[in-house]
């Protein structure tokens, strides 16, 4: 009888091993969360401000043309005069070269009659998090809550993995941001060696105002470096 059930304990723990270690485990890039918040409002506007090199090279306006269900499509436009002349001619060259290499979905941009730089893109934001499909029409996360050291990975269509990184969260307010200090997940994505523009891509976002920071290493030496201010902060 001892025998029977001891062999019933163990048959029943194989079973319920087999199975939990069949169950998927939660997708990284399934992003929940309230879509209803400030920084996503249809006709909110947000200021971008470049550096090259620490030196200040100028900015432009960034606002949300639509949201549905937290899909948000921002639109904006950059004058070329505004810009040092380098800043122009360097984006104007890198921008097809990503666009290719990436295979980028969801951005978009053109040159009108005035010689301005128009440009449109989506993303997805909500209270949880930010994703985007740039790369292949591929979705790829960013949460505010996750702990550091957690990855996030998308697998190209040619069988490459891109790997971000939460390299950074301190839980405190350490972030200078305009007159305040924010709490920030820093995360950080290294370019592979056949990216012809990045070496290295490091951002940070906060749960209430999303992206506010982000420097991009080039191969040729030059760093830029990008910083958000959504209009409703002011």
């Amino acid at each position: 009888m001892k025998k029977n059930l001891f062999l019933s304990v163990v048959l029943t723990a194989a079973i319920l091993l087999a199975f939990n270690s069949c169950k998927k485990e939660t997708d990284p890039n399934v992003l929940g969360g309230s879509t209803n918040i400030l920084l996503t409002q249809k006709d909110s506007a947000t200021s971008v401000y470049f550096a090259i090199n620490g030196q200040n090279a100028g900015s432009v306006e960034i606002k949300v043309v639509s949201n549905n269900n937290g899909i948000v499509t921002y639109g904006g436009s950059a004058d070329p005069s505004t810009f040092p002349d380098t800043a122009i001619t360097e984006l104007l060259t890198v921008i097809p070269q990503l666009m290719n290499y990436y295979n980028v979905q969801d951005f978009s941009y053109n040159i009108d009659g005035t010689g301005k730089l128009n440009f449109q893109f989506k993303l997805k934001i909500t209270s949880e998090g930010m994703q985007h499909n740039f790369v292949d029409g591929k979705p790829w996360t960013a949460k505010y809550g996750d702990p550091q050291g957690t990855t996030y990975t998308l697998k190209r269509t040619n069988g490459d993995v891109l790997t971000t990184t939460v390299t950074e969260k301190t839980g405190q307010d350490d972030w200078p941001y305009g007159f305040m200090y924010i709490k920030t997940s820093k995360v950080e994505y290294n370019a592979p060696a056949t990216d012809p523009v990045l070496s290295k891509v490091t951002f940070r976002i906060n749960h209430k105002f999303g992206l506010v920071y982000l420097k991009t290493e080039g191969k040729n030496g030059k760093v830029l470096e990008i910083e958000l201010v959504p209009w409703f902060l002011l």
